[in-house]
Formats: structure tokens, sequence, C-alpha cells
């Protein structure tokens, strides 16, 4: 009988079951029960690191890191093979702590923010492993262009987020799993354990109510109100791995990426001139970033004035656009109304229908064209407008 392997196979029976096995030994139990006990134990913490395992190989390190393995048996990295030792190095084989973080074992323990990510940059730039389950293999080069990136590797600043502070630890799930912290609707949550902290964002000179921000704008109460996961979040925006703040030139490109017909029409005009020269930040000139509002025809009374006198030819323009706007919109309101009486009192009201719905077209095709500041072209659309809602029509 080799007792030193009875002896750590023994070390790796849970801790509150080895002090139970001792108490009652020393209280009641005979040398043939004690015996029988004894290896009874040994069998419960083997086959349990068995199930943990689920490989040829006992898996050890579940025998003092219970709660560890209470959040890795679900995670993707274990339904996949990838076990405590591919991170932490070491010989999960041993069933004695000392030779399992012996050296030459690799044993890392708990690795540094540097070490976080290339230790899961081993495994995500390999394209014959990531190939297999779709995953991109550029993360790590992004994530060393990205502000947190440049901030650990060129500064050593261990306080910027790594694929741990984003994914989790042991509990890693999918980007489809809604409860996973990457998923489309938790991703503004996770930012902000960070970006939410004013102490680290005010040592950094960054504002700490981004998240109230963007919770209360046009963006976030579609994405939590409506759970709508398709619509901008911050790394729609940022980007994940390569997250930057997109930069003056950009910014059009960023929303024009979901708001396509307004980048194109902005590109014709004197704004898009201006935002290449670094003169007009785009469309956060006028809409804001984080906390975008919907947009009524009243702000052309706000925003304007931001950059423009009172009395300039710019503000001048702006009204027109603005009286534009507000008079296609009462056009149609009072056109609606009067086609809704008429089908009530049993009128056939077809025609108009049609005629009204062309008219509400012509009305939202306006909104995108405003932002190519031409008079010209929004008075084209309202003439349709009012030819369409004119009382011989409805």
């Amino acid at each position: 009988m080799d007792i030193s392997r009875i002896i750590r196979d023994f070390q790796c029976v849970p801790a509150r079951l080895r002090r139970m096995f001792f108490s009652f030994a020393v209280a009641h139990v005979s040398g043939v029960v004690l015996l029988t006990i004894f290896f009874l134990l040994i069998s419960a913490g083997v086959n349990r690191n068995l199930t943990f395992a689920q490989t040829k190989a006992v898996n050890f390190c579940i025998s003092c890191h219970q709660e560890t393995w209470n959040d890795a048996k679900t995670s993707a990295h274990f339904q996949h093979g990838v076990y405590c030792q591919h991170c932490h190095g070491g010989d999960a084989s041993q069933p004695d702590q000392k030779l399992a973080k012996a050296a030459g074992t690799g044993y890392l323990g708990i690795p540094d923010k540097k070490q976080i990510v290339s230790i899961c940059g081993d495994c995500h730039n390999n394209i014959e492993q990531m190939n297999f389950y779709g995953i991109r293999t550029d993360q790590l080069a992004l994530y060393k262009t990205s502000m947190h990136g440049k901030k650990l590797f060129k500064d050593g600043d261990t306080h910027v987020a790594v694929c741990s502070d984003c994914h989790g630890y042991h509990e890693i799930g999918s980007v489809r799993d809604s409860n996973s912290p990457i998923y489309p609707l938790n991703i503004p949550k996770t930012c902000n354990k960070c970006h939410g902290n004013k102490t680290l964002m005010d040592s950094y000179g960054l504002p700490s109510d981004t998240f109230e921000l963007y919770k209360n704008s046009v963006h976030g109460k579609a994405l939590f109100g409506k759970k709508d996961i398709s619509v901008a979040q911050c790394v729609s925006c940022h980007g994940d791995h390569g997250a930057v703040p997109p930069g003056v030139k950009s910014i059009g490109v960023v929303c024009g990426k979901c708001h396509v017909n307004e980048q194109k029409y902005f590109m014709e005009s004197v704004h898009a001139d201006l935002a290449g020269e670094k003169k007009f930040s785009g469309c956060v000139s006028c809409h804001g970033n984080h906390g975008v509002q919907h947009i009524t025809s009243n702000y052309y009374k706000e925003a304007c004035v931001k950059c423009h006198n009172k009395t300039s030819d710019a503000v001048k323009e702006g009204k027109k656009i603005f009286q534009l706007l507000t008079g296609s919109e009462a056009r149609v309101a009072t056109a609606e109304n009067l086609v809704k009486q008429a089908g009530i009192k049993g009128v056939f009201v077809q025609d108009e229908v049609a005629l009204l719905n062309e008219a509400r077209t012509s009305m939202i095709e306006m909104g995108p064209l405003q932002h190519a500041l031409s008079v010209e072209k929004i008075s084209e659309l309202y003439k349709k407008v009012s030819e369409l809602t004119a009382e011989g029509y409805c």
C-alpha cells in the first residue's frame, strides 16, 4: 500500500469533510471503521475531481478551489476543454500542492494584468484554434492599439481594463449569453464598472457620468427600455478590443454606420468641409454624444446659435429650414385629423389615406435631408407635402 499516495489523496478531500472525519474518529470510531471512512472520503474527493476534469487526467485544483469550480463549470472555456492549468500553469494531475506548483510546471498563480492579456492572446491569436469557433484572431493586436492597451504596455498603467475586466475570469460567457457581461444589453454596465468610478476617472480627467447620460438618451432608452440589442451602445461607437474615442474626422463615419442617409446629406453641407478642417465636430456638435436625444424642429432655435451669431445668415437659413419642417408637420397633422374624422362619420377615405401616406413619407424624408442644410431641397419636399395635404385632397 502506498501510504504517501493515500495521504496526498486525502489532502484533496475538502477541509470541512476532513475536520468532520477527525472529530468523529477521535470520539467514536474503531480502527476498521476509521480505515473504511478514510478510503470513502478519498474516493469522494477523487470522484469529484474526475467530474470536474471530464478528461482522462484528474484535475486536483478543484480540491481547494470549490468556489472557482462553481463559476468555471458552466463557462465557455471549460465546455471547450480549457482548464485551470491552461491559464494558471502548474501540474493539475498532482494531488500534492507543492508538487502541483513546483518549478518546471509553469505555475503562475494569479496572473498580473500584462500576463492576463498575454495568456488570453496565446489561444485567441491562434488561427488554427479559433477558426473552428469562427472567432477573430486579431483581438490582441487591436487591444494594443486601444487606449487601454497603450496605457498598459507603454505606460505600465495597471488600472486600465484588460480581458478579464470585461469578460470575467472563470465564468467566461458567450456574447450570445444574456447573462454574459459582453452581451449587448449588458455592455454599458460592464464599461461603467470603470467609467462610472469617479475617483478613477478623475485621475484621467474623464467624466464619470457617461452611463447616466447614455441611459437617458434615445439609444439608452431603446436598449434598456425596448431591449433592442441592435441599437448603438459603447462598443458600437468606440469599438471593443480596439476601443478609442472617435476623432473629429471619424465621428461622422461612426454615426453614419447606422445613420446612412444623414451621413450622406451631411457630406453635401458646408459643415462637412469644416469638419475636415477640424473646425466642426460633426454630429456631436449638434446632437451631443452619450446623451443624444430625439431631435424636434425646435432644436434649430438652440443648435445654430451655439456657433453662429443670432443675426448671421446661417441662423436665418436655419430659421427657414425650421419653418419648413414645422410647417410640414402641422399640415400632415391637420390632414390626419380630417381623414380620421371623415372615416368616423362613414365617409369613404381610401384615396385620401393614400395621399396622406405619401405626404407623411415626404415629411419623413425631410429628417435626413435637413443635414444638407439646403433650403432649396427642403422647400421642394415642403411643396409636395403642401400639395398632397391641400384641402381639395383631404
